[in-house]
C-alpha cells in the first residue's frame, strides 16, 4: 500500500473505532447516573430498570436483521443511518422531560446501535489489508468494545457530578456527529450482496432475542418463575422454533448453517456468548461490591476501574504480537485463563482489603477480553465468506449482548441466594462463577482446539487495496 493509502486506512480505522466505543460505552454510561435520573424524573424501580434494560433488549432484537439489511444496502450506509438515528435518540433522551420519553429514546439509542454495529466489523475488513495490519486494526477496535463498559463508568459518574446526569446523553451528539464525518470521508464501502432479505426469519430472530433478554433480565430481577419473565421465555421459545423451521426452506437464511458448519467455526462464537457472559456480569457485581462492601461513592467505583482499562491498551496492541509468537491457540487460551484469574482474585476483597489487591485484579483482568476478541472475531470474519460477513458480524455481536444478559442474571440469583449470609459472601459468591464462567471457556478451548497452532498469515506481497470493493464512498 502506498504511504497516502495507509494514511487514509489509518483515519478509516480511527473512524471505525471510535464508533465502536461510542455504542460501547452508551450501554453503562447511564449506570452510575440512576439514582440522580431517580430524582429528578420521579421514576419508581421497575421504570428505572428500563433506562437500563431499553437499550439492551433493542440492540440485541435488531442485531440479525440490520447485518442482513447491511449486506443488501452496504454497511457503510448502514451504519451512518444507525448513528444518525442513535444522534437523535441520544438528543431526545438529554431533554426528556418524563421517565416514558427517556425509556423510549433508550430503545432508540438500542435500535440505533444495532445498525450501526454490524458495519464496525465488516468494514474494518474492507479497509484494512489481510494479514497483521488486519489484526492490529482488529485489536484497536476490540481494545474500544473492551474498554466501553469502564470507559462508561467512568464518563457517567465525571458527567454527573460535573455538568448533570443528561449529559450522559448529550454527550453523544458531537461525538457521533465527529463519528459520521470521518466514515463519510476515510470509510470505503465494503461489497453488498443481492440476497434475500427473509423477513420471516428477520422476524422470528428478533422475537427470540428481544424475548431472551428480556427474561433474563425479568427473571434475574423479580424471580424465574414470575409471569414476565415465563412469558418472555415462552415467546422467545416459540420465535426460536419458527426460526428452525423458517431457516431451513429459505435460500438466504438470516443465520446461514454453514457459519457453524464445523466445530472450528462454531467454538469462537461460543467464546463470543462466554466471555460477555463472565465480563459483564462481572462488572455488575464488581461495581456493587465497591459501593456496597468497600463503600465507594459514583466517581471512585468508576475510577476505580482504571487498572483494567490500562491493561486492555496493553492488550489489544498485544494480541497480534502473542499471536504470530505463540500461535492462536495458545493465545486465546491465555486470554481465557487471564480473565478466569483476574476475576477469582477480585473476588478476595475485603473492607480492609488493601486497594493495591483490587488494582492488581483489575491490571490482570484487562488483559483477558481484548486479546480473546481480537482473535475470534478476526478467525470468524476470516472463515465467513464476503456474501456472510455481514451475518457473521451481526450473529457475534448478538450473542454478546445475550452472553452479558446470561451473565448479568446468573450473578444476579446467585447474589440474590446468599445474600443472608451478608453482602460481601453474596458478592464474592457472584464473582467466583463469573471466573467460573471463564474457566469454562478456557476448558471449551482446550478440549476442541478450536483455534490453529500456527501463526496469524503473514501480508500478501501485493494485498489489494480496500477501494477495489466495489462500492461507492
Amino acid at each position: 500500500m502506498s504511504r497516502a493509502m495507509n494514511g487514509r486506512s489509518g483515519w478509516a480505522v480511527a473512524s471505525i473505532v471510535a464508533c465502536q466505543l461510542m455504542l460501547m460505552v452508551d450501554g453503562v454510561i447511564v449506570t452510575v447516573a440512576l439514582p440522580h435520573i431517580r430524582t429528578d424524573l420521579g421514576m419508581g424501580p421497575v421504570e428505572l430498570a428500563w433506562v437500563m434494560s431499553a437499550y439492551s433488549v433493542a440492540f440485541a432484537g435488531f442485531l440479525l436483521v440490520s447485518g442482513r439489511v447491511g449486506t443488501l444496502v452496504g454497511p457503510r450506509r448502514t451504519l451512518l443511518i444507525g448513528v444518525a438515528v442513535f444522534i437523535l435518540a441520544s438528543a431526545i433522551g438529554g431533554i426528556a422531560p418524563d421517565g416514558a420519553v427517556l425509556i423510549t429514546a433508550r430503545a432508540l439509542q438500542g435500535a440505533g446501535a444495532a445498525l450501526a454495529a454490524p458495519g464496525v466489523l465488516v468494514l474494518l475488513f474492507a479497509n484494512t489489508p489481510d494479514g497483521p495490519a488486519r489484526l492490529r486494526a482488529m485489536g484497536l477496535v476490540m481494545i474500544a468494545a473492551s474498554l466501553g463498559s469502564a470507559v462508561g463508568l467512568i464518563a457517567g459518574g465525571l458527567l454527573t457530578v460535573t455538568v448533570g446526569w443528561r449529559w450522559v446523553m448529550l454527550v453523544n451528539v458531537p461525538i457521533g456527529a465527529l463519528v459520521i464525518l470521518g466514515v463519510r470521508a476515510f470509510v470505503t464501502e465494503a461489497t453488498r450482496s443481492p440476497v434475500g432479505l427473509d423477513l420471516a426469519g428477520a422476524g422470528a430472530s428478533s422475537i427470540a432475542m428481544v424475548g431472551l433478554v428480556i427474561g433474563l433480565s425479568t427473571g434475574g430481577d423479580g424471580g424465574w418463575t414470575s409471569p414476565a419473565a415465563l412469558a418472555a421465555f415462552a415467546a422467545a421459545l416459540v420465535a426460536l422454533a419458527a426460526l428452525v423451521v423458517v431457516e431451513r426452506r429459505v435460500t438466504h437464511p438470516i443465520v446461514p448453517g454453514r457459519l457453524l458448519s464445523s466445530v472450528g467455526r462454531a467454538v469462537p462464537y461460543a467464546g463470543m456468548l462466554l466471555m460477555p457472559a463472565a465480563m459483564l456480569g462481572f462488572f455488575y457485581t464488581a461495581t456493587l461490591l465497591y459501593q456496597d462492601v468497600l463503600g465507594y461513592d459514583a466517581l471512585h467505583t468508576g475510577l476505580a476501574f482504571l487498572p483494567f482499562t490500562a491493561s486492555v491498551m496493553i492488550a489489544g496492541r498485544l494480541a497480534p504480537v502473542l499471536a504470530v509468537r505463540l500461535g492462536e491457540r495458545a493465545t486465546t487460551g491465555l486470554a481465557a485463563a487471564l480473565a478466569a484469574a483476574g476475576v477469582a482474585l477480585f473476588g478476595l476483597l475485603a473492607p480492609h482489603t488493601p486497594y493495591w489487591v483490587g488494582a492488581v485484579a483489575m491490571f490482570i483482568l484487562g488483559f483477558g477480553p481484548p486479546m480473546f476478541f481480537t482473535l475470534a472475531n478476526t478467525r470468524i470474519l476470516s472463515s465467513a465468506g464476503p456474501a456472510d460477513r455481514g451475518s457473521a458480524a451481526s450473529l457475534l455481536q448478538s450473542l454478546q449482548q445475550l452472553g452479558g444478559a446470561v451473565g448479568v442474571a446468573t450473578l444476579t440469583a446467585v447474589y440474590a441466594g446468599t445474600l443472608a449470609d451478608g453482602p460481601r459472601t453474596a458478592l464474592s459468591a457472584a464473582i467466583f462463577t463469573a471466573a467460573a464462567i471463564a474457566l469454562v471457556l478456557l476448558a471449551i478451548l482446550a478440549a476442541t482446539r478450536a483455534f490453529p497452532r500456527r501463526s496469524v498469515p503473514q501480508p500478501r506481497a501485493a494485498p489489494q487495496p480496500a477501494a477495489s470493493a466495489g462500492g461507492t464512498r
